[in-house]
């Protein structure tokens, strides 16, 4: 089978490269000890004095600080259990920098002196991503990076995105193998495909194992797919100690439905919120595994997972028990949503 690297080249030859960045530099405010306090007070679940300092040293002028607060404020998994109480006005003061009735992000303060704070604005605005996602994967964000580039995708923007990517590969990580597959192919096409719309292509054009793992990393896995598929749900199984961003779930099932790890995990990974549901707010701050083995990823965790209050059935009984159990427990007490 021909490699996915040969296969994106050739996709790509009568491309320009894009220029290697240079390293990128810290964050300004980022080896401050108050910093480094909030961070670590967040990572402990300590969220309302950890959001209060951030925001306090957001408006002092700290750039690391924008730009986290700004990033945390932007999936309410991260702070609605503590947030959605609050009256509006305090709500926008914590998380928002001061400006017309709704306040703006932060990351508005400090694209005027860091580049990645101008390339995650970038990364969320229709026809400005391409610019965003070499930056992003160069200045440790690979995963905003790849969503950005999956978000071109459905728009049909191949071309563009496999330019951007040229020269990238070896940084992306192994995450971006089925999007990478899946941009060359769409590139290549003439005019719309069956599956030019759609990240399936991969498994069309692949039978290797391993790009079930970059499959799974984005998702691609339903309730329904482990209750009804044997096939699939035999496949998650044995993947589930081998999907990074499976590794909070598996934790998860470690602490609480021992017997059976590798079912509770393919059954939790089913009802994540999307690709790379459970994922550090700012990687390049907080690397990923020092996330996931956080005290509050599992709180985390449960709010990035979808609200199993509903579940009922005959289906739901072919699915993990235990998890179903302990996750609904859990997300009783962790607040959803």
């Amino acid at each position: 089978m021909i490699s996915i690297k040969a296969i994106f080249v050739s996709a790509a030859l009568c491309l320009y490269p894009i220029m290697a960045l240079s390293e990128a530099p810290s964050l300004q405010g980022e080896d401050e000890a108050n910093f480094k306090e909030a961070v670590q007070a967040w990572l402990n679940g300590e969220d309302l004095p950890a959001l209060q300092s951030l925001s306090d040293q957001a408006q002092q002028g700290n750039a690391a600080a924008q730009i986290l607060l700004a990033s945390i404020a932007s999936r309410s998994s991260f702070h609605a259990h503590v947030t959605s109480g609050m009256a509006r006005k305090d709500r926008i003061a914590l998380l928002r920098k001061p400006g017309g009735l709704s306040g703006k992000s932060w990351l508005t303060e400090a694209q005027n002196s860091e580049p990645l704070a101008l390339a995650l604005l970038q990364s969320a605005r229709v026809g400005e991503k391409a610019p965003a996602i070499a930056t992003l994967v160069e200045m440790g964000e690979p995963q905003t990076a790849l969503l950005a580039a999956e978000s071109m995708l459905r728009h049909g923007e191949a071309d563009e995105l496999v330019s951007v990517l040229q020269g990238l590969d070896e940084k992306l990580p192994k995450e971006a193998d089925i999007l990478l597959i899946w941009a060359a192919y769409q590139a290549s096409q003439e005019a719309d495909g069956e599956y030019s719309g759609s990240a399936g292509i991969a498994r069309t054009l692949s039978t290797d194992d391993t790009f079930r793992l970059s499959e799974f990393a984005w998702g691609h896995l339903s309730p329904r797919d482990v209750w009804e598929n044997q096939e699939v749900r035999d496949a998650a199984i044995a993947a589930s100690d081998k999907v990074r961003y499976w590794s909070t779930v598996r934790r998860f099932c470690k602490d609480v439905c021992s017997p059976d790890v590798d079912y509770c995990t393919a059954t939790g990974a089913s009802f994540l919120i999307g690709p790379f549901a459970i994922r550090s707010p700012l990687e390049s701050v907080i690397p990923s595994d020092v996330y996931w083995n956080s005290q509050r990823a599992i709180g985390d965790l449960a709010r990035s997972t979808q609200d199993l209050s509903w579940l009922k059935g005959e289906p739901v009984e072919r699915l993990d028990q235990c998890y179903l159990k302990e996750m609904q427990e859990l997300q009783l007490k962790q607040g959803h949503g």
